[in-house]
């Protein structure tokens, strides 16, 4: 429970045997339900989670691999079965902080519909990202903004998140990209809702884990998907949605 409001946790996780446990671990005591969803793992991943003793842990599993994208809308399926205000997502690699889970859900209890965390506004541990993701996430970034008519600072590859249950009920999740890419497709379908988005500052972590993204595979997916919303976005003509920075509060006058 944080300041009244039930929290659950979706871990979406590939071959993560060496990371898993620092994860979970990682995860603040405030939460309600961590569920952890084993993405067809073929290391000992499954063999670590069924180890961790842990009221609070949920284990589902995916008989074959299906993508990050797949296993969050799996973890997003059982939360709204379940009774959680506020649903998060930490990956099973480790690179999420707990400490910044704090900022995601103030935001999100103060009303803000989806909650982005953006680690280029962390300048203090922004470094510890390699230079190439760095490159590359400014990239991408820059270009999903456009084709979101996005106002204000994003990461989009950033998949540390937190949504309100009303408003992950009004998206059609089985519309959504299945593998990586899942973060831009989900930011394009809470604008296309109507729904109200905010980033804040999280933390950069990257330690010893080896990432198994293909870049050959990856890039062509991510400009795809930026391409099909710009030109969905131009043929709805969908409003553009402004970004409202951190800690700015709105004020209106009367009459």
């Amino acid at each position: 429970m944080y300041k009244g409001h039930t929290v659950a946790v979706v871990m979406p996780i590939h071959n993560e045997e060496h990371q898993v446990e620092r994860a979970i671990s990682r995860v603040p005591g405030f939460v309600d339900m961590i569920i952890a969803v084993d993405d067809g793992s073929t290391d000992r991943t499954w063999d670590r989670l069924t180890a961790i003793s842990n009221d609070k842990l949920v284990l589902l599993k995916h008989a074959e691999n299906r993508g990050v994208g797949a296993a969050t809308k799996t973890g997003y399926r059982f939360s709204l079965q379940s009774e959680p205000s506020l649903i998060a997502v930490m990956d099973g690699d480790g690179q999420m902080d707990g400490r910044d889970l704090e900022t995601l859900l103030d935001r999100a209890a103060s009303g803000v519909d989806y909650v982005k965390g953006n680690r280029f506004m962390h300048r203090e541990t922004l470094s510890e990202m390699p230079l190439m993701r760095l490159v590359g996430n400014g990239v991408f970034s820059a270009l999903t903004k456009r084709a979101a008519a996005f106002k204000g600072d994003l990461d989009a590859q950033c998949g540390y998140t937190v949504i309100r249950r009303g408003a992950l009920k009004r998206l059609d999740l089985d519309r959504l990209y299945d593998r990586y890419g899942f973060p831009n497709d989900m930011l394009f379908a809470t604008c296309r809702a109507g729904l109200v988005v905010e980033s804040v500052p999280v933390r950069s972590v990257y330690a010893d884990e080896v990432s198994g993204i293909n870049p050959i595979k990856v890039v062509p997916t991510i400009l795809f998907l930026i391409a099909r919303n710009l030109l969905r976005r131009k043929l709805e003509l969908t409003p553009a949605i402004t970004l409202v920075p951190i800690n700015q509060t709105e004020t209106k006058s009367g009459d």
